[in-house]
């Protein structure tokens, strides 16, 4: 510490004999400190600790200990020092240059801060002069008024870098206020049009919240996902992790919403257009081209159907009428079956409606083979027609031909199954060869049932 004190004393003597001798330089040497001040540091912080030495000087000169202490204090603080550095430094150099009385005179030391040493002068009256106010000249001794006026120069640089430093300080803070502000602004108006298309309105608050708070959109947008309301508004999602399904985006999500709802109305299905319902569908992966194909087989091949078919559906699978469209519809049911049952019920309304049962294994097995409802009412007409006499020649012939029965003809109607078509010719040949047309049966009437065949 004391070495730097005298590096600087040394330096602001040097100084003074510059501007003493050479007193037309003092202009450029302004200029030279005004530069210097601009663009260095350590120029500053120089000067900085220049201005309180010299305080401390005056206050010196004038005896003035509190004065003395202030001084001394901000050339600490200029110098960078910690706070024990700093008492250290003030109580000593304070004390080096206070005027101790003696009993024939009294020595003021005074401090120069252009030497390494304290010199004494003496003070003309025996005892200290007190005063209310310290007596402070209004030149200090050594000085000029060429140095006074680059001290006040340095002074008021000082100060307007000082001011102007802080003023950029408030600009810079302004403007990442106001920056901090529009972004929370931007986030709350993008946000809460989101959010508001998605139905959580309910959560503006909580977007104003986090957005005034700091948090970017992403952030907000992350933690409010999060909350009941968000949970609750697509709630699809948690079922389809628990199957395994990916999770939907916002986006994606609306939009299948959109379109399970058009399919919905279009076909003015009004009790299946709710939320319960669009659930299911999204949680169970239902395709919208699935769906549409649903809607159309509950409206046009169940709930617009032939009443014989509800009540063939009714019989073979328990579905009640009024239960019928929900069954087509419930996502929980694959298309696959619902789409064997009602053709299942169909091909069956179709062989009841020739007088004959068809049975539901017989009925599905042909939906499975994509035998449609109009193919089963002209096959169940043929069987209808073939059936009697067949049946018939079978009774007459037990025990000497294959006998054949409703299975039989099903099977050479519908699956041209030669052997099938076989027995019945063979049960028609017998019975021409064994009466010669003496029998109950006439020729022309076994040739029209040889060739009523599907």
């Amino acid at each position: 510490m004391a070495d730097e004190q005298e590096k600087l004393r040394a330096r602001q003597a040097r100084e003074y004999a510059v501007a003493a001798n050479k007193p037309t330089s003092l202009a450029d040497s302004l200029i030279a400190l005004q530069a210097g001040i601009a663009t260095s540091k350590e120029t500053v912080k120089a000067k900085n600790i220049e201005i309180p030495t010299i305080k401390f000087e005056m206050a010196a000169d004038a005896g003035d200990v509190a004065g003395m202490t202030a001084a001394a204090k901000e050339i600490a603080k200029a110098s960078g020092y910690g706070p024990f550095q700093t008492k250290t430094f003030v109580e000593t150099i304070v004390k080096q240059n206070t005027p101790a009385p003696v009993v024939t005179s009294t020595n003021a030391t005074t401090f120069n801060p252009y030497t390494s040493v304290t010199t004494v002068t003496p003070v003309v009256t025996s005892t200290p002069v007190v005063t209310s106010t310290p007596v402070v000249t209004a030149t200090p001794t050594g000085l000029d008024a060429a140095t006074l006026a680059l001290i006040q120069s340095l002074q008021t640089q000082i100060a307007s870098l000082t001011a102007n430093t802080q003023q950029a300080a408030i600009d810079r803070a302004a403007a990442e206020a106001a920056a901090k502000q529009q972004k929370a602004q931007n986030a709350i108006t993008v946000l809460t049009d989101r959010f508001k298309r998605y139905g959580l309105a309910s959560l503006v608050p909580k977007i104003r919240e986090l957005a005034i708070s700091g948090a970017s959109e992403d952030t907000i947008a992350l933690q409010l996902q999060e909350t009941e309301e968000y949970r609750q508004r697509f709630s699809a999602n948690e079922e389809r992790i628990k199957k395994g399904l990916r999770v939907l985006d916002p986006g994606t999500y609306l939009g299948l919403e959109d379109r399970y709802r058009q399919i919905i109305r279009a076909y003015g299905l009004k009790d299946f257009d709710n939320d319960s319902y669009v659930t299911q569908f999204i949680s169970n992966d239902i395709a919208p081209e699935e769906l549409s194909s649903r809607v159309v087989t509950a409206v046009q091949r169940v709930r617009n159907a032939d009443p014989a078919i509800t009540k063939t559906l009714r019989d073979y699978y328990g579905i009640g009428t009024t239960d019928l469209v929900a069954y087509v519809l419930d996502p929980n049911q694959q298309f696959q079956k619902i789409e064997r049952q009602v053709a299942a019920a169909e091909i069956g309304t179709a062989a009841r409606k020739q007088g004959l049962e068809a049975g539901v294994n017989v009925a599905e097995q042909l939906a499975a083979q994509g035998i449609t409802q109009a193919e089963a009412q002209r096959g169940y007409s043929t069987i209808a027609d073939i059936l009697p006499t067949a049946t018939k020649l079978s009774q007459i012939y037990t025990g000497v031909l294959d006998q054949y029965d409703q299975a039989q003809a099903e099977q050479e109607v519908f699956n041209s199954l030669a052997s099938a078509q076989r027995k019945r010719r063979d049960l028609i040949g017998r019975e021409i060869a064994s009466f010669s047309g003496a029998s109950g049966l006439s020729r022309t009437a076994l040739d029209r049932q040889t060739g009523g065949t599907y």
